[in-house]
């Protein structure tokens, strides 16, 4: 019983850590590593090399814009994704249920005879 008990805790820990926050970043609707990357540098020869940092990163942004990119902030779910109340309310009951449940199980081991 023990043994199921360690297997169910690395499952909700590995479970919990699987469900991590969305990276930030940018995309497109056909996005290819490969391809953002040869847009990013055209755009970036395209830009005046005198800019300041700031200038520059904006100019960046307006070209890869242009080029179809879209930048999707860390958190932010995909276009066209909507999280609703129901899946903030499921992921809450999961989120609390599950350390009860691995506590009912201990506590149910630790009284066996």
């Amino acid at each position: 019983m023990k043994r199921f008990l360690i297997l169910f805790t690395l499952i909700v820990f590995l479970t919990v850590s699987c469900a991590g926050p969305n990276k930030a970043g940018w995309t497109k609707p056909d996005f290819r590593q490969d391809q953002f990357e040869n847009d990013r540098k055209e755009c970036s020869d395209s830009i005046d090399k005198t800019l300041n940092s700031e200038a520059f990163g904006k100019a960046l942004e307006e070209c890869l814009e242009k080029e179809g990119y879209e930048f999707k902030k860390a958190g932010e779910p995909p276009s066209g994704n909507k999280v609703t109340a129901k899946d903030i309310g499921l992921i809450a009951l999961v989120i609390v249920l599950s350390p009860l449940i691995l506590a009912y199980g201990i506590l149910l081991v630790g009284s066996a005879p």
